[in-house]
């Protein structure tokens, strides 16, 4: 009996698709409706305020701040960190696509503003992509680079953030973040042990002749 060549699987056909991290077609049909994942139910936050609230509470913190201020200082795109956030959200059911960008721009604002409280020097999105890579963007990246076009705009036209952007709570909060820029940038040294007593200092490599 012949077979057919298309039931013929390839094994290493089989575990590039399932190592490629994609989802499988039809992967989603055999979960079961009692494991539901958190973005399949209902988000946690559905209205702006509160969501945008529990982001600031979330960024305020003196390990998170420090951790993504030196990130920005080092070149990471504001745009990227913001989309970051917003992915994480959502990805654990706190809000839904819609929401998300919603709150996309503000939180970039929140990092804006916690930089210039450093001190710290950053960019708002990354401007050296050629247009192949923009084309095999995601739709999310390229409604994020929108939304940071909109503020980069508003910040050219205002001088510098615009005045209204963040809820004044948020921004008094920020305001009454105490970051030294010194500490803060200031990297660990690096600890040498000593030598013991009975070790002989090498001989460079000049004085060998």
């Amino acid at each position: 009996m012949q077979t057919n060549p298309l039931e013929q699987y390839s094994q290493k056909g089989v575990e590039a698709i399932t190592s490629a991290g994609q989802p499988i077609p039809g992967q989603s049909m055999t979960a079961s409706p009692d494991e539901l994942r958190p973005f399949e139910s209902p988000p946690e936050f559905t209205k702006f305020k509160e969501a945008l609230d529990y982001v600031a509470a979330e960024l305020l913190q003196e390990e998170v701040y420090t951790q993504i201020v030196l990130a920005l200082g080092e070149g990471v795109p504001v745009t990227d960190v913001a989309t970051q956030i917003g992915y994480v959200g959502f990805r654990e059911g706190k809000w839904n696509p819609d929401l998300m960008l919603m709150l996309m721009e503000p939180i970039m604002y929140l990092l804006m503003a916690l930089c210039e409280k450093a001190g710290v020097e950053y960019r708002v999105d990354s401007e050296d992509s050629d247009e192949e890579e923009e084309s095999e963007e995601s739709v999310l990246s390229q409604k994020a680079k929108n939304i940071a076009q909109v503020a980069k705009a508003k910040m050219q036209k205002s001088g510098g953030i615009p005045a209204g952007v963040l809820p004044q709570e948020i921004a008094q909060q920020i305001e009454a973040i105490e970051i030294q820029p010194e500490s803060l940038l200031q990297q660990p040294e690096m600890q040498t042990e000593p030598l013991p007593e009975t070790a002989q200092p090498q001989q460079s490599l000049l004085d060998r002749g």
